[in-house]
């Protein structure tokens, strides 16, 4: 395991490898099974009839359904009489005989929540962070896993966001489960918060330390559970527009709390990247695990740009690529459309014909700003490039990217580029069909495109890397 480094894939597979009794503290905001999708780009969609909706872009979707996986995991489960969470699961089975989305996540859950005790210190704590849709079963689970004795606190961060409905009361609060993994050995840091005294006048009480600022007299307690911290507003600076982006000052609270500077934080669902950046901030080491590639390139590119930061699961080279492609080929196709700035891939197919990835151009007009992305990681055919410069014909979109492995020009090739003709942006043309390669990636070239609009944004991206020539 190597600090301070992001590492792209499963968290179940990469936590396995990791040492024992090595990270100080774990916070892990998972999915929540919200039965959401959650857009980058396009909020909205024209429907299912309408054959322009190619696809739904989205950052992540977060709706479990009963499969072959699930079946796995849950038999797995409860045919080891020694996994910490085999009591629960069977309750779990119990209550969802014939199976169902909810027991799918749980098991997902189950699986990924069993190996963590073995990570932590002595000394370490977890935080695992959820809301009402699962969390009274999740805290069964992590009564399993890390002991009842071991569950520290049920913190509550409530928060103000837009919407509401008449038929409840608001929801507007997410759980934290604060578990030790000793509760004898745990390391705590007592924060402070203010407490005003009634009337907002001084006590005066012997030995009490009274303070006053603008709105009255207080004193200085220990923190309690509930915990009122903003979300991020729409203008604030540090909104990446990332779905389920948290603040940044919920996590510094958590980890000033329950870590020292120099300790090691682990995030294992680490999304954009708000974890790894309050540990940096703090002193503190860190690791950050996701399984989007879209999220490791925001905390790479965006969140965190100014460092350089070790990636761990993505390839390196033009023969990592290709060995990536070969082991988990729809994992490749999501990073490949994202080695171009401004792309972000589809993860919710529908009918779209094998397009892997999407972008708008910047300031062109509705109708006429979209562009789409293919990727082919192994040899390309000529007949795919040309169904694929056929979607582009047929006015589906502006601009077309053929992705491959290795640099493919061949004469076909060209015909199909100069048939697909050209589109002007202001007084410079741009092909309508582009051609681009993994290895012009490892080579620090891009392809020749208008401006692309930032995903979540929609502001322009500058270029990073060299125009490829003639491309």
């Amino acid at each position: 395991m190597k600090k301070n480094t992001l590492y792209y894939g499963d968290c179940l597979e990469v936590m396995e490898e990791f040492d024992e009794r090595s990270v100080d503290l774990i916070y892990l905001d998972p999915p929540f099974n919200s039965k959401a999708d959650y857009n980058i780009i396009f909020g909205t969609q024209r429907g299912d009839d309408d054959p322009d909706d190619l696809a739904q872009l989205t950052a992540f979707t977060d709706t479990w359904e009963w499969d072959a996986d699930a079946q796995r995991r849950v038999d797995s489960i409860m045919s080891a009489i020694a996994h910490p969470a085999h009591r629960a699961m069977r309750a779990f089975k119990e209550i969802y005989p014939d199976g169902s989305g909810m027991l799918s996540y749980l098991s997902y859950m189950a699986e990924r929540l069993a190996v963590m005790p073995r990570l932590l210190k002595n000394s370490g704590s977890i935080y695992l962070h959820c809301d009402p849709t699962a969390s009274h079963y999740l805290k069964l689970i992590m009564d399993e896993v890390f002991g009842k004795s071991n569950f520290r606190n049920e913190i509550v961060w409530g928060y103000k966001s837009g919407g509401a409905t008449k038929k409840w009361w608001a929801k507007k609060h997410d759980v934290l489960f604060y578990y030790a993994k000793n509760a004898k050995q745990v390391y705590f840091q007592t924060i402070k918060e203010k407490s005003y005294n009634r009337d907002f006048k001084p006590y005066r009480f012997k030995g009490v330390d009274e303070y006053e600022d603008e709105t009255g007299w207080y004193t200085l307690v220990n923190m309690k559970d509930v915990w009122q911290i903003d979300m991020i507003g729409r203008t604030s600076a540090e909104r990446l527009g990332y779905p389920t982006q948290k603040p940044l000052a919920l996590l510094k609270r958590i980890i000033t709390a329950s870590s020292d500077q120099g300790g090691l934080v682990l995030d294992p669902f680490c999304g954009c990247g708000t974890t790894v950046e309050a540990a940096h901030q703090l002193k503190r080491d860190w690791i950050g695990i996701d399984i989007s590639s879209y999220a490791i390139e925001v905390i790479r590119r965006e969140r965190m740009k100014d460092m350089r930061i070790d990636l761990a699961g993505v390839p390196k080279d033009l023969k990592g690529a290709a060995d990536f492609s070969a082991r988990k080929p729809f994992d490749f196709e999501k990073w490949a459309v994202t080695r171009i700035r401004g792309f972000a891939p589809n993860t919710v197919q529908r009918g779209d014909g094998g397009i892997d990835g999407r972008a708008l151009i910047f300031g062109a007009e509705q109708g006429n700003d979209l562009c789409i992305a293919q990727v082919k990681g192994g040899k390309p055919a000529i007949d795919a490039l040309r169904a694929f410069a056929n979607i582009i014909a047929g006015g589906k979109a502006a601009i077309g990217v053929f992705i491959t492995l290795r640099r493919w020009d061949t004469p076909a090739v060209r015909q199909c580029i100069a048939d697909a003709g050209t589109m002007k942006i202001g007084e410079t043309a741009f092909n309508r069909l582009v051609m681009y390669s993994i290895d012009d990636h490892f080579r620090g070239l891009e392809p020749k495109l208008p401006p692309l609009a930032h995903p979540r944004t929609g502001k322009a991206f500058q270029a990073e890397l060299t125009p490829h020539p003639n491309r």
